[in-house]
């Protein structure tokens, strides 16, 4: 050190270089105004109709300061040591797929985030002090459901709910085909309108058609997959661990184009491949970020598209290992 400060100027790994003395007399007022930047920037300004949640209660954390380099599964690995985890946000950035510098945690059982929020909020991450706060939740939207008059405020909060549970891993069976969209397909399939297909005075049984229509659907759209490597297996089992970037769509419209779902996705993140069989009721997306495909799941579950609900699930980890083992 005394060698480098005799010389005031020079070049080190290629760049140039100045040495200055300090003068420490005033180093003491300094750091003191540093601490009090660093509190200011760590203080949290609560917005109007906002209000801290009870972290013992919510078992959710809000953390920020969080190192732009760092991945989801970083951040996880370094939250789960102290209890599971139910979920997890991490917003990216949608050009450079980077960490935004903040997240959300959320503990299954609470009394694991109030360890997690005394022993690293402070703790340094990647070169980062990280910064836990708890949740915050708005009232004002909670006050206005709840004074909604009639229905509406009923039909809201079931939609509210319906859309909480929608990430729930028993939803719907995987060829799950509804019997409008049934109807629909059976019809276009074969050049002829919907009311002459569900005519119960024509020759036959209605049911019978239905269930013929319906297994041929289901047949092509198994053929179809096969096709396009899709590991039908996966698919049997109903306790499997779930993809975090590969979605199922179930009851679409019949007559549905791919570039209609593509349009409809790619607006929530980039897309990977996007599958749709010949009878178009279900569909397969893949993201290339899990926390695109978190945002999109959330936003479009059972949200109406064209004259029907969109009933999303996540797939089964290994949905696409037959087309990997072909690569190789």
């Amino acid at each position: 050190i005394a060698r480098d400060l005799s010389c005031k100027r020079g070049v080190s790994g290629g760049r140039y270089i100045e040495v200055f003395r300090v003068d420490n007399s005033g180093g003491k007022a300094r750091r003191d105004k540093r601490d009090k930047d660093i509190d200011r920037s760590f203080t949290r300004n609560l917005k109007e109709g906002e209000e801290e949640e009870d972290v013992a209660e919510s078992g959710r954390l809000f953390v920020r300061n969080l190192p732009y380099t760092c991945t989801e599964e970083e951040l996880k690995e370094l939250f789960t040591k102290h209890g599971p985890l139910s979920e997890m946000h991490f917003p990216i950035d949608s050009l450079t797929k980077k960490s935004k510098g903040f997240a959300f945690i959320t503990y299954m059982i609470p009394e694991n985030a109030v360890a997690a929020l005394a022993q690293l909020d402070g703790h340094i991450f990647q070169g980062r002090m990280l910064h836990l706060l708890p949740s915050t939740i708005k009232k004002e939207k909670a006050d206005s459901d709840a004074g909604a008059p009639g229905s509406s405020s009923y039909k809201r909060q079931k939609d509210a709910k319906t859309k909480a549970l929608s990430s729930n891993s028993h939803n719907w069976n995987t060829l799950f085909l509804g019997t409008n969209a049934v109807a629909d397909a059976i019809a276009e399939k074969y050049n002829t309108t919907k009311s002459q297909v569900l005519d119960h005075e024509s020759a036959g049984s209605v049911a019978v058609r239905m269930a013929l229509g319906e297994t041929q659907i289901v047949q092509e759209t198994r053929q179809f997959l096969l096709d396009n490597s899709v590991c039908l297996d996966s698919f049997s089992q109903a306790a499997a661990p779930r993809s975090t970037s590969v979605i199922l769509v179930k009851n679409l419209p019949a007559g549905v184009a791919s570039s209609e779902l593509e349009e409809l996705f790619s607006a929530h993140g980039s897309l990977g491949r996007v599958l749709l069989p010949p009878s178009g009721l279900t569909a397969i997306v893949e993201f290339l970020e899990p926390t695109e495909a978190k945002r999109a799941f959330t936003r479009l579950a059972y949200s109406k598209f064209q004259h029907v609900p969109l009933y999303l699930e996540w797939a089964p980890v290994g949905v696409f290992v037959a087309a990997q083992q072909e690569e190789e």
